[in-house]
């Protein structure tokens, strides 16, 4: 599914046509994949927009800017209320948000990056939501990169190369997504959506570790299942243990929530699965807000 941005941005403090927020064709951080970036849903309720967790989604930006030393003068209220002045500008519909943080100047050293300016801009594309057709997984080849080689949870540019490769395996053999496994054989997640696995009434996930993205909309259904009493296990997941479970789906900001009806041979019928029924129905009743 291809998504194309909105024709403004919100660009170091001011709104601007997009491709004056362009970095340089000699920029660093478009050869060597040195930015950081979040996405948020801002969905058009009727006659007005819901940001699903916009404080969670703006400081985990901050910080991961940080510590990639792209540090930026402008508070996560300012971003907020650039957003808000981005979204006053454009027709009603439900936007994915993106901000992102790199710099545009036409300098392609890796070294003395700390004297190059750093550049914020944010930017949105309309989004479906709402879609129930069920996704097929497989094992993919590409393993998950390590963290010890890349910070997984900072949302690095360059990092998404990782699952680039593993959804187009998955794509040219016949599925829609892949999932990830890490270097002892864990399953962690989607290229870039979480796992949850169901088995009667219990939920199970993958635990987080540095080879896993803590996703917020991964914190959100675990926060509704615990909430209403729904059994959450988070532990280690392996690809033998698949055949175990009645239903699998993925989730994440822009995904959602998306139904498994395979990975690999194991078959499920995860849309009609009372869990996923129920968690859907309550996720929804947040977004639509």
């Amino acid at each position: 599914m291809l998504f194309e941005a909105t024709q403004i941005a919100w660009y170091n403090g001011r709104l601007v046509e997009r491709e004056q927020a362009a970095p340089s064709i000699a920029s660093h951080s478009l050869h060597l994949g040195i930015g950081v970036f979040d996405g948020m849903m801002a969905y058009w309720n009727r006659d007005r927009y819901y940001v699903h967790q916009i404080d969670a989604h703006l400081e985990r930006f901050r910080i991961g800017s940080q510590k990639m030393d792209l540090g930026f003068p402008w508070s996560c209220h300012q971003l907020k209320l650039g957003i808000e002045e981005l979204l006053s500008q454009l027709p009603p519909a439900d936007y994915y948000i993106r901000p992102i943080v790199y710099r545009s100047c036409p300098q392609i050293n890796v070294t003395g990056s700390d004297r190059m300016a750093v550049d914020v801009a944010i930017f949105g594309v309309i989004a479906p939501r709402d879609l129930d057709t069920p996704l097929s997984c497989h094992i993919s080849p590409y393993e998950r990169v390590s963290s010890l080689a890349i910070p997984v949870t900072w949302k690095i540019c360059g990092s998404y190369v990782n699952s680039y490769l593993a959804r187009r395996a998955a794509e040219k053999a016949g599925f829609n997504d892949g999932i990830m496994l890490d270097q002892k054989g864990r399953i962690t997640e989607a290229s870039a959506a979480n796992l949850f696995l169901l088995n009667q009434e219990t939920i199970v996930t993958p635990a987080l570790t540095p080879e896993i993205f803590p996703g917020i909309t991964r914190f959100t259904l675990l926060d509704i299942a615990k909430s209403l009493g729904i059994e959450v296990v988070e532990r280690d997941v392996y690809p033998e243990e698949l055949e175990n479970f009645e239903g699998a789906f993925l989730a994440s900001t822009l995904m959602e929530l998306k139904p498994l009806e395979r990975i690999d041979w194991y078959k499920y019928n995860s849309s009609s699965h009372p869990l996923y029924r129920f968690l859907l129905k309550e996720f929804r009743e947040i977004t639509h807000q």
